[in-house]
């Protein structure tokens, strides 16, 4: 899945009765609603068995300070911005992996402090390419 435009910042989604996270915009598309769709879970139903288990999945961003060009692979666009890190003096993108690993429903929605979408907030108003 990739999903490549502005990031704005979304309404509040409820995780549980009493815990929930602020959904993240991307080109004006949910990505709460995506990785829901994307893991196949019921984040309530989720949450409430903790022994549920979901696939996993590596996730990968590149912040840009452009909109993302339409026709380049996520490799390509991240590549540029890497290139420009070794090269030049300034950098106006980032490139992360997000983990050294994969991650499940749980890791992505909210793991103690590092949800993609606590991530993801800092750089509301700049453009992301984002493949998983």
């Amino acid at each position: 899945m990739e999903l490549k435009g502005i990031i704005t910042q979304g309404e509040s989604k409820w995780l549980t009765c009493c815990q929930s996270v602020t959904d993240i915009l991307i080109g004006g598309v949910s990505l709460y609603d995506k990785l829901e769709e994307l893991f196949n879970q019921d984040s309530e139903g989720y949450f409430e068995d903790g022994n549920k288990q979901s696939p996993r999945y590596g996730v990968r961003y590149v912040i840009l300070e452009e909109q993302p060009i339409e026709d380049k692979t996520f490799e390509q666009q991240s590549a540029e911005v890497v290139t420009q890190m070794l090269y030049a003096d300034y950098v106006s993108g980032c490139y992360s992996e997000w983990t050294c690993g994969y991650g499940g429903f749980d890791y992505a929605i909210d793991n103690g402090g590092h949800s993609i979408f606590k991530e993801l907030e800092s750089y509301v108003g700049k453009y992301v390419h984002f493949a998983i």
